[in-house]
């Protein structure tokens, strides 16, 4: 299953996993709907690696909650839809219909995939983003992505190291919409993640306390290419 880093108390516990070596063959673990969802994918490739991906983290959060992944029923959290028996969204798990809730968030980078889950009440979404450090480094990121608090932040280095701090900065603003169950549905320029808090439109204080950390990936077993961020969201 790859390695894994327990944070402490009320945080995640973080894993990563070589997508290709997972075993597809655990796929009946799944539900429906995440496997109905594979199907639509255009490539081979990427069904595989939605599957492995999704096997992996219900491996992971059967860890973290001591049961066995059968047992898990996916709970998907979509702020933009309602129903049931969704395959997108927040990543929830609970042990039976009406039994122990565990969060999660998953990230994809090529063939690697980092995870996170966390049992613990107070917390009221986890979200972790990993990517390679070459991702926001293209022309015309800074224009589309980011907050002018976050532009003069990139502005104050060197040329030569501004790509690496972009592809930073976009990984804490993933890791911050996932734990929202928002996605890309959130403007991410409207997303300021300069500062020791994140600043998001409409947020007060009360809506909640935020963790944002840059993950080291080299414990986790990921390459020293990627780049990665994990985001709490704590109730008061």
């Amino acid at each position: 299953m790859g390695k894994s880093s327990e944070s402490g108390s009320s945080k995640p516990m973080l894993a990563a996993v070589k997508l290709s070596d997972v075993d597809l063959g655990q796929a009946r673990t799944l539900g429906g709907a995440e496997r109905r969802l594979a199907l639509r994918l255009s490539t081979a490739v990427q069904r595989d690696r939605f599957l492995a991906g999704r096997i992996a983290l219900r491996l992971h959060v059967a860890r973290v909650a001591g049961v066995n992944p059968g047992s898990l029923y996916a709970d998907y959290v979509c702020g933009r839809c309602s129903g049931k028996d969704r395959a997108h969204g927040a990543p929830r798990y609970r042990t039976g219909t009406d039994g122990l809730l565990v969060q999660g968030s998953l990230s994809r980078s090529g063939d690697w995939c980092l995870m996170a889950a966390v049992v613990d009440e107070l917390v009221l979404g986890v979200g972790v983003d990993l990517e390679c450090r070459a991702s926001a480094g293209f022309e015309g990121f800074v224009a589309v992505a980011m907050t002018a608090g976050e532009r003069e932040y990139v502005q104050r280095l060197p040329p030569s190291q501004r790509p690496l701090l972009q592809t930073v900065l976009w990984t804490r603003k993933e890791a911050i919409l996932k734990a929202l169950g928002r996605g890309l549905s959130l403007d991410p320029s409207l997303v300021d993640v300069a500062g020791v808090l994140p600043l998001l439109p409409g947020w007060t204080s009360g809506s909640g306390r935020w963790v944002v950390e840059d993950v080291n990936p080299g414990p986790l077993g990921l390459p020293n290419t990627g780049v990665a961020a994990m985001a709490l969201l704590l109730d008061q």
